[in-house]
């Protein structure tokens, strides 16, 4: 399919000794602590499995505002093992978790149907998939087993499918915009190389993912202003609660003054420090189409002529930080005349369908391919759900 040129976006960061001290004090110190909180605010309610959940939760967010980035760069599985290991795709006819790496971008065929395995623009849908992670962890497979489910529901309802998910440079390892030049690249890739029709492709990604998402969008609006007819829009966006401000914490955040509880609180110095990271350096034209969406900018364009025909963005009651500027985004989007539908989820957290999915896929990769259980990812079965009744119209 693609040429390999043996280039990895994202190399191991090398450690210093200063980051391995400080990972010795946050694992030692911190983290206890961080713990130690956790049962304590549990109280006399104490339940195990809450607890549990509340003790990763907060040791999760510990990591993020203590442990150097390229220790937590380092974190995540990167192979597909527990994929291709697992009772459910180890023996499985398709392709699952394949590679794909250019010179100008790299990233991972999730899934691919057998009849279209070396023809995706065949398939009745390409999914493109954008992970999340604030542009400074997270990895294209993080999110595969929920991608898979969505590719069989397609396959159960008689709709071939491809999955493909980009692996973007990460921050500091490069600055903004080059995860921009790379997500061009690979729509590109797949619509020129790969013959795929942009009718077939449908975008998908969450909290930095969704950024990008919007992002692309705003490009290729520009490359149509250019008169490059070669890339037009794709047929549909799923944004997951999308980092739509890259400075949420700042003076145009909209959730404003609004009290922050224990959890939204300890979130907002990680994601201050991701936003930091994340806006250093970037090109003041690009901050300006491209930092924050909530806000009208002319230069940028209408909504109605970026967005896709078929647009869907969630967001959670209980994520203050993000919840707000996604609310007037959708606004501005609506007022602009595009079609945006939009789902807000009562005391669900950021990214909550991911949260869920995380929690119980181990239990969906234990059943053989085949078996279901109907109770287990229940959000992106909703997605799932969505994206067939677009291709059902």
């Amino acid at each position: 399919m693609a040429k390999d040129d043996g280039r990895d976006p994202n190399p191991p960061p090398t450690l210093s000794a200063w980051d391995i001290c400080l990972t010795l004090i946050t694992l030692v110190f911190y983290a206890p602590l961080s713990v130690l909180a956790s049962l304590y605010h549990q109280g006399t309610a104490f339940r195990w499995n809450g607890t549990i959940e509340q003790v990763r939760h907060d040791l999760l967010l510990c990591f993020g505002h203590r442990l150097p980035v390229s220790v937590i760069q380092r974190a995540s599985e990167k192979s597909g093992s527990i994929l291709k290991q697992s009772l459910r795709y180890a023996n499985a006819p398709f392709q699952v978790a394949e590679r794909v790496r250019r010179a100008d971008f790299a990233g991972y065929w999730v899934y691919r149907d057998m009849s279209i395995e070396s023809r995706p623009q065949d398939a009745d849908i390409v999914l493109f998939h954008l992970h999340g992670g604030g542009y400074i962890m997270g990895h294209p497979l993080d999110n595969a087993p929920e991608h898979l489910l969505i590719a069989e529901t397609l396959t159960r309802r008689n709709h071939t499918v491809a999955v493909f998910s980009l692996e973007y440079t990460l921050v500091p390892i490069a600055p903004l915009p080059t995860q921009l030049y790379q997500a061009t690249a690979a729509y590109t890739w797949l619509i020129t190389e790969l013959n795929v029709n942009p009718s077939k492709l449908y975008l998908i990604g969450e909290s930095a993912g969704g950024h990008l998402i919007l992002s692309l969008l705003t490009a290729l609006h520009q490359h149509l202003l250019e008169q490059s007819p070669s890339l037009q829009k794709p047929a549909a966006a799923f944004l997951i609660s999308p980092w739509v401000n890259l400075d949420p914490c700042g003076p145009n955040a909209r959730f404003g003054l609004q009290d922050l509880d224990s959890h939204s609180a300890t979130f907002k110095q990680v994601l201050e420090r991701f936003s930091i990271l994340v806006q250093h350096g970037v090109p003041s034209k690009h901050a300006q189409l491209y930092g924050n969406f909530a806000h009208r900018v002319p230069e940028r364009g209408s909504w109605e002529e970026i967005l896709p025909a078929q647009t869907w963005v969630s967001a959670g009651t209980a994520e203050p930080l993000f919840r707000f500027d996604i609310e007037e985004f959708v606004e501005a989007a609506r007022g602009d005349g595009a079609e945006v539908r939009f789902e807000l989820a009562e005391g669900k957290c950021h990214v909550w369908q991911s949260v869920e999915a995380r929690e119980q896929e181990k239990k969906f990769l234990a059943l053989r391919l085949g078996d279901d259980d109907t109770a287990l990812m229940a959000g992106y079965r909703h997605i799932a759900e969505l994206i067939c009744s677009c291709l059902e119209r």
